[in-house]
């Protein structure tokens, strides 16, 4: 089987599911200017036949750190969420794969 994701480079993904634990207000570092800011970070179940588990980071401006954390509170195991976020900051990652083919009549990098 060969599949590939071709998503458009702007649109918005919405996802439903579960918080499998609390929220979390963590620290990350901002991609331009390398300052810290308060991340809010959820781990969903979601909605859909294989209950798939999804991680979810919503970033806040520099010094909201207090936001950050009273969204985390409010956000407790087993809350039933809907979120959205652009497809473009999507990132996939399988943790079970049992194969990887390689593909000799594709040049690299395409």
């Amino acid at each position: 089987m060969h599949t590939s994701a071709h998503l458009p480079v702007t649109g918005i993904g919405e996802y439903t599911g579960t918080l499998l634990h609390h929220a979390e207000a963590r620290t990350a570092l901002h991609p331009g200017d390398g300052r810290s800011v308060p991340v809010l970070c959820l781990d969903l179940e979601l909605a859909n036949k294989l209950r798939t588990h999804m991680h979810v980071e919503q970033p806040f401006a520099f010094g909201q750190h207090s936001q950050a954390q009273a969204a985390a509170r409010r956000l407790t195991k087993g809350t039933r969420v809907t979120v959205q976020a652009p497809l473009l900051g999507v990132r996939l990652v399988v943790t079970n794969t049992t194969h990887i083919h390689t593909h000799h009549d594709t040049p690299k990098g395409q």
